[in-house]
């Protein structure tokens, strides 16, 4: 005899589970402890099981006839109820009148959303990559994984490897080439093939768009050839000491215009890599990026800059000590603002601080000083067969060809042929 809602709420518990049918199969179990819940007590492929619907009054006497009727015509379809009404939604889904057909839809599209989640996404993949190859075998990790920081985690992080087709990849990178540059998108398109690869791999995904995606067609590197002229770098050394600004960033900006340097190989300096007494300054291999050590021959100007920025670190073992911490080296992102400051002041576009290696190899070359000396004061490797048997290091030419260097750019910032040891202290 089919139940009743009266008669449900008058079932009382007993001290064991007990159970009244409904119709059908649909049975109340009544707990000991007074709890009552539906279930189907159903035959699939001759084998008797039974299969829950919900508490009651949660779900109600109607309800859970609504969803019995389902379960027992997907049994008769040959296929467990579980296989489609155990997803979320399903049940309330049979309740507003679904039918089987929309219940196999909706299972489909959580079986689709349940293995999407489970795949691992881009930001997953990047962070076990540079864990396990950026953080151990660069450098500078953190710098060279910018462009991933910037513009690839930003638009990718949480999309699964497997949905990032070549399609979207490309129109990220496209995208990055036209607002931000054909070396950003081809850093970016780089980074991405490595990422992919790596995934592919470890069995993270099954294939590496950006493989399909040809560098040549994103743009070609083009390379830098910006230098000062003469009346630029007067105008850049005077806008450069007069700016709002830290002394010492004044003084690093013009040591890299005059010995020749990297930003890295200054401003991670020491002391103990300077000796004033034979005018020289060893950069460890280390922070050279041809990972050598590199001989600097001190002109004059440089060795008074340099015992100038000594008395500003106050006793900092750093020749760059941070001006809020001295016991931590200048990072060389700090210049950049002195540096657009004096860009500024002389109007001077399109011009980054790497580029002074650019000015000073043109003027020494049109100076007519040797090829070998410059590029070994630039810390180059000399070409041809003259590289791969000489190993001199042409250090008095070096120190002569660097001294001329510096009275020449004192020359240009004062406009005459006399140099004035206090100028840049005037300034």
């Amino acid at each position: 005899m089919a139940l009743t809602d009266t008669e449900i709420r008058k079932l009382k518990a007993i001290g064991k589970d007990y159970q009244k049918a409904d119709a059908k199969g649909l049975v109340l179990v009544i707990r000991a402890a007074g709890g009552k819940f539906w279930r189907g007590e159903l035959r699939l492929n001759g084998k008797k099981f039974r299969y829950g619907y919900g508490n009651y009054p949660e779900m109600t006497l109607d309800n859970a006839r609504k969803i019995h009727a389902v379960a027992r015509q997907l049994v008769e379809f040959g296929k467990h109820p579980a296989t489609l009404l155990d997803h979320p939604q399903a049940k309330r889904m049979v309740i507003d009148g679904c039918g089987i057909k929309e219940l196999e839809i909706q299972a489909i599209a959580h079986q689709k959303a349940e293995a999407i989640q489970a795949m691992m996404t881009f930001g997953e993949a990047a962070g076990k990559y540079k864990a396990e190859w950026v953080d151990k075998k660069w450098k500078a990790p953190d710098k060279g994984w910018a462009p991933v920081r910037l513009h690839l985690l930003p638009k990718l992080a949480d999309t699964p490897l497997e949905l990032i087709d070549v399609a979207l990849l490309r129109e990220l990178i496209y995208d990055l080439r036209e607002h931000k540059g054909v070396v950003t998108a081809l850093s970016c398109h780089g980074w991405a093939n490595r990422i992919f690869g790596y995934a592919v791999e470890h069995d993270y995904c099954t294939h590496n768009p950006a493989v399909l995606i040809k560098a040549a067609r994103v743009g070609n590197r083009t390379k830098r050839t910006r230098w000062l002229s003469t009346p630029e770098i007067r105008r850049y050394l005077t806008g450069l000491y007069q700016a709002d600004c830290y002394r010492g960033y004044k003084l690093a900006l013009h040591l890299l215009l005059m010995l020749t340097l990297r930003k890295s190989e200054l401003c991670g300096a020491a002391w103990c890599e300077i000796d004033f007494d034979k005018g020289e300054m060893l950069i460890p291999a280390a922070r050279m990026k041809t990972k050598k050590d590199h001989l600097v021959m001190l002109p004059a100007q440089a060795a008074e800059m340099l015992q100038e920025l000594q008395r500003l670190g106050g006793g900092s073992p750093w020749v760059l000590p941070m001006p809020t911490n001295p016991n931590r080296a200048m990072h060389s992102n700090n210049l950049d603002g002195a540096h657009n400051a004096a860009l500024a002041a002389g109007e001077i576009a399109d011009y980054n601080i790497h580029d002074h290696r650019h000015t000073a190899s043109t003027h020494l070359r049109e100076q007519g000083h040797s090829p070998e000396v410059v590029e070994t004061a630039l810390s180059h490797a000399i070409p041809g067969m003259a590289g791969t048997y000489s190993h001199a290091q042409y250090k008095n030419q070096r120190l002569e060809m660097l001294q001329s260097w510096a009275n020449f750019l004192d020359t240009v910032m004062t406009e005459r042929t006399v140099i004035q040891a206090t100028f840049r202290k005037a300034l």
